[in-house]
């Protein structure tokens, strides 16, 4: 009965969130990523966020560049410092479903995104 209560509220909430033209883009950037019965959040460390999701289906780690200068990495460099260092997490949920992506900065998740259909 509480976890019905509970659903009923947040979808209430999420009703009273969308916006009055309705929907989302097609690109929409989320706080809040479910992993079967639990979620992960923005603000969550990448360490919680593997525990309650597993694996990404890939993974990538970029250069940050700040919005006043792009970094340049010279030719045959393959490393940069730890603090300007992202990584993106892939989760791909599969025909019919999104594939999130997941942003970390300094091992702290920052940015949830969907990024078209899975395969």
């Amino acid at each position: 009965m509480l976890r019905f209560v509970l659903a009923a509220a947040v979808f209430f909430l999420f009703a009273l969130a969308l916006p009055a033209g309705g929907g989302s883009p097609a690109i929409a950037e989320d706080t809040v990523f479910r992993c079967g019965a639990e979620s992960v959040a923005v603000g969550d460390s990448r360490y919680s966020v593997q525990k309650i999701c597993g694996m990404p289906s890939r993974s990538e780690t970029v250069a940050k560049t700040s919005k006043n200068k792009k970094q340049k990495k010279p030719k045959g460099s393959t490393s940069t410092s730890s603090s300007g260092k992202v990584q993106k997490w892939y989760y791909d949920r599969g025909y019919g479903d999104f594939v999130y992506v997941l942003t970390f900065e300094r091992d702290v998740l920052k940015k949830i995104e969907k990024s078209g259909r899975g395969r």
